[in-house]
């Protein structure tokens, strides 16, 4: 569904955090697919070790979420953000993902990045070091799987250990393409997306800085022709506009102020932005009846229906 301003809506699910139970996740996908909202998505990360400082140590896993949600929704779309590829066989994502559209009715979407948690990384034995070039070979295979219609295909890794000869990826997806956007704030993320994406979606920087990204990312050659679709964290009982991320960075939150997200959304549309992902609760500690009524309060304010 569309804004008043013409920015799509979605929705973070609440897959993870001390407050999730699964009746609520459930819940709230069905009431924000009843709302208007464009999209709900499950946050990733598979095991991260204790006192790490985030909420991630407890959360679901976020494709096999994403089939629950499927089965008690009929329009709203279905995305992971962020896929951490890197720690993963791209493979596997390719089947689940294409399970969940044909299950769904060609519903799936993906936001992928590179990863951040190096502990992770080594807690499932993955290539923290050269997470970038496989993620770039992972969207590679998993465009080509995606896109074979059950013909056999060859791929030979470079990075990634995958040697297919003859492949058969069968049953094909229902959507002929995954929409695949591609997350990160550096200067690489910035061109892994204007070369290999379909979007660019970063979390939302204090404004100043963010203008200054956005910037960079159209001067990268294929950027000026991307969509931006930000996440943005969403709390209705904050009352300031910035809050400090579990990685330590400065982030920009939509509040209570209705006035103040109505100002915040007329600037980052300003500058380009399309689509916004609503993260509720970002620091994972508002309950899912709570993380429920804000979202009814959004949705009256800018879901058109």
């Amino acid at each position: 569904m569309n804004s008043s301003r013409g920015i799509r809506f979605g929705v973070c699910l609440p897959n993870y955090g001390s407050t999730f139970d699964g009746d609520g996740f459930l819940t709230f996908a069905k009431k924000a697919e009843e709302l208007g909202f464009d999209s709900v998505w499950s946050t990733d990360h598979i095991l991260m070790s204790a006192k790490s400082g985030t909420p991630y140590e407890r959360i679901l896993d976020s494709i096999t979420a994403l089939a629950g949600v499927a089965t008690v929704t009929r329009r709203v779309r279905l995305g992971v953000s962020s896929l951490v590829m890197a720690m993963r066989n791209p493979v596997v994502v390719a089947k689940q993902l294409c399970t969940l559209d044909v299950l769904s009715g060609g519903r799936t979407m993906l936001a992928t990045g590179a990863g951040w948690n190096e502990r992770e990384f080594k807690n499932l034995g993955g290539d923290f070091r050269h997470r970038g070039v496989r993620l770039d070979e992972s969207i590679s295979l998993i465009r080509l799987l995606w896109g074979s219609n059950g013909d056999p295909v060859d791929f030979e890794g470079k990075r990634l250990s995958n040697q297919i000869e003859n492949g058969v990826f069968s049953p094909p997806p229902v959507q002929k393409k995954l929409e695949i956007w591609v997350a990160g704030a550096s200067e690489k993320a910035m061109e892994r997306a204007a070369k290999l994406g379909d979007a660019w979606h970063p979390n939302l920087q204090p404004l100043e800085k963010f203008s200054r990204s956005v910037s960079l990312f159209r001067s990268i050659p294929g950027g000026s022709s991307k969509p931006i679709c930000v996440r943005v964290a969403y709390n209705p009982d904050y009352t300031e506009n910035e809050y400090v991320s579990p990685q330590g960075e400065r982030r920009v939150v939509l509040s209570g102020n209705v006035k103040d997200n109505e100002s915040i959304l007329e600037q980052i549309q300003n500058l380009g932005v399309s689509y916004v992902l609503l993260a509720p609760d970002p620091l994972g500690n508002l309950s899912v009846p709570r993380q429920i009524d804000g979202l009814q309060k959004f949705a009256s304010s800018f879901i058109e229906r």
